[in-house]
């Protein structure tokens, strides 16, 4: 087993051609409660691009933190690459990610460490509730409540709203269950959480700790085909969970992925093909009882 530093949290960012919104998270980070961390910051661009120059320039300021480590790849592969390439330098006896454009409240750090340090190890880890806003900075929704411990199947099914950024966990936990798959170029967030809550619990620490920003569409997917292929990626990637579900639970799976792309079709104006993704779920009972909870507490975590 590896030896980590006991105590300390190892906060993982991964950037991408983005520093506008970069200072925002890196100083959420360094002005936790918490003061016992270290913050990875990952260069995700290509080596000597403009974009790693500038990400350069921008954190100079930062470098006097011993806090404060900017880790250089020797390319640009993909986010669960460089967010694996810090994972692996992390000393921390604790793991948290952070976005780019997203940032914490103070005490989320803090109030994580506390709660998760007082449970025994088969708690992997603790999330805690966001708060979404538009591009004008306006609060546009916050989550509510979810189910607590082994809850890899609401993560499959989309019940539940725990997010990377919202995540402390054990560092020897992210060893035993698995790192983000490399293969993937979607979805790796969701393979992460879904073989984390198969092999360990997680708990809630119901507070919006976490702020999303959900103006930026640079990693939004609208091909049907990549879509679809990324699906399937993610279905293949976590197959060791998902053939564990019963046959009844995995076609609920397969529609309520499908629900998810004629969403996405919808919402771009592609109607007859949205509309015929969306109207799949009807061949699964068990996936029009999940859409209907899915559908009810989307409505209830919105604000306008």
């Amino acid at each position: 087993m590896e030896q980590y530093i006991k105590g300390l949290v190892s906060v993982v960012i991964p950037t991408y051609k983005r520093t506008d919104k970069l200072e925002r998270a890196i100083d959420s980070v360094l002005s936790q409660s918490y003061k016992n961390l270290e913050l990875l910051l990952v260069n995700d661009n290509v080596p000597g691009d403009e974009y790693t120059e500038a990400l350069k320039e921008k954190v100079r300021k930062y470098e006097s933190d011993p806090r404060f480590h900017l880790l250089m790849q020797d390319k640009h592969i993909n986010g669960a690459v460089a967010r694996n390439f810090a994972i692996r330098r992390a000393q921390g006896e604790y793991i948290a990610f952070l976005d780019d454009d997203d940032w914490w409240e103070p005490t989320k750090i803090e109030k994580q460490v506390k709660v998760l340090s007082e449970l025994d190890s088969s708690w992997g880890g603790a999330s805690c509730l966001i708060t979404q806003y538009d591009a004008e900075g306006r609060i546009i929704g916050k989550t509510r409540k979810y189910r607590e411990g082994k809850i890899y199947k609401d993560v499959i099914f989309m019940t539940t709203d725990v997010a990377t950024g919202t995540l402390l966990l054990r560092h020897t936990a992210l060893d035993d269950a698995g790192y983000f798959d490399e293969s993937l170029l979607r979805y790796q967030d969701v393979q992460l959480l879904t073989q984390f809550t198969y092999y360990f619990k997680l708990k809630l620490v119901e507070e919006c700790l976490h702020n999303a920003d959900c103006s930026d569409a640079q990693n939004r997917l609208i091909d049907e085909n990549k879509l679809n292929n990324a699906t399937n990626a993610y279905f293949k990637s976590t197959s060791s969970v998902i053939n564990k579900l019963t046959l009844q639970e995995r076609r609920c799976a397969i529609y309520i992925r499908k629900l998810l792309i004629g969403y996405v079709l919808l919402h771009h104006k592609q109607y007859f093909r949205g509309i015929k993704y969306c109207s799949s779920v009807v061949l699964s009972p068990m996936a029009c009882s999940k859409a209907i909870q899915i559908f009810k507490r989307k409505q209830k975590e919105k604000i306008f």
